[in-house]
């Protein structure tokens, strides 16, 4: 019997965070676990979907992010939405989706299950009959840190192939993540946004505290000249890679390969930057409106506030 999970949600971060919460169920259980194809993670043979394997990776990370996606996305919804159907009707299988406030399921046939529903229940069902799941919010915490070693060795092969750029920076570095524009719309996430002057100040002290005068930004919005000539005039290098994005140099190679090789990260809850960072690192550091900073450890990043906030 399996448990097929068919999507969460979300873009190449929310989708590395269920892969790693997939992959403790895998280690757990004597289950088979499968996943779906989404815009971002795809089977390696092409099928529709793949077998999360205890020893081997079944997926490729899709880098080129500047290719046309409208007919994928729309391909994918209406599979999603038949899978469960198909589950839904039939006598010998199930169709459950993850329901919550902000988390709309439209078309989709199942049974809801609410925030606090039972995982245990969940495995043990799934083991007597094959079980299609979406949603957001399918965690086990405890499953992640016992089985962390063989997630991380096995999540790391998936990111081999985009391992493979050159940095252009020489020595520390401090990578620094401004995530705002869809942010901003959530008010969910107020403590999340930070203002140019809060970003300054916390990296400013980031940067002392670690002996760095370099750091890297990237953001998915105009990066202010308050930050920029306010870091200059404390003699600390910036350095912003948009320039260097084109056809060879992709921008998740870039933003992979710069955040691997960091001395340092800082941003504020992108799933992106934690969900790498949680294989390659031990901490991260939050901006902080109260104080200069908050470190954020990655193994308890899920019970901090407020990046328990986008990382739960």
């Amino acid at each position: 019997m399996a448990l097929i999970f068919s999507s969460g949600g979300g873009r190449l971060g929310n989708q590395l965070l269920n892969i790693i919460h997939l992959n403790a169920f895998a280690f757990e259980y004597d289950l088979d676990i499968y996943k779906i194809n989404d815009l971002y993670i795809k089977s390696k043979n092409r099928k529709f979907i793949y077998k999360l394997e205890r020893n081997k990776i079944n997926w490729e990370i899709v880098s080129d992010y500047s290719r046309e996606k409208k007919f994928d996305k729309l391909f994918l919804k209406i599979y999603i939405r038949m899978i469960h159907l198909y589950y839904f009707i039939h006598p010998n299988k199930k169709s459950y989706k993850i329901v919550l406030n902000y988390n709309l399921h439209k078309f989709i046939f199942g049974i809801s299950l609410k925030k606090n529903f039972s995982i245990c229940n969940l495995i043990k069902e799934a083991k007597k009959k094959n079980i299609v799941l979406s949603g957001w919010g399918l965690r086990d915490w405890d499953l992640v840190l016992k089985h962390k070693a063989s997630i991380v060795r096995n999540l790391f092969e998936g990111f081999l192939p985009i391992l493979k750029f050159e940095k252009k920076i020489e020595g520390d570095y401090l990578f620094v993540h401004m995530r705002r524009s869809d942010f901003l719309e959530i008010a969910e996430f107020k403590e999340l946004n930070f203002s140019d002057e809060v970003w300054l100040k916390s990296i400013i002290k980031v940067c002392n505290i670690e002996s760095i005068k370099k750091v890297i930004i990237f953001s998915d919005s105009n990066i202010d000249n308050l930050i920029i000539s306010g870091l200059e005039k404390n003699k600390i290098d910036v350095f912003i890679p948009n320039q260097q994005i084109n056809q060879n140099n992709l921008f998740l190679d870039l933003f992979v390969n710069y955040l691997f090789n960091a001395k340092s990260v800082i941003c504020n809850s992108s799933t992106l930057v934690l969900s790498i960072s949680f294989l390659f690192k031990e901490e991260v550091y939050l901006p902080s409106i109260r104080t200069d900073f908050q470190k954020i450890f990655l193994n308890n990043a899920h019970n901090s506030y407020p990046t328990s906030l986008n990382w739960n």
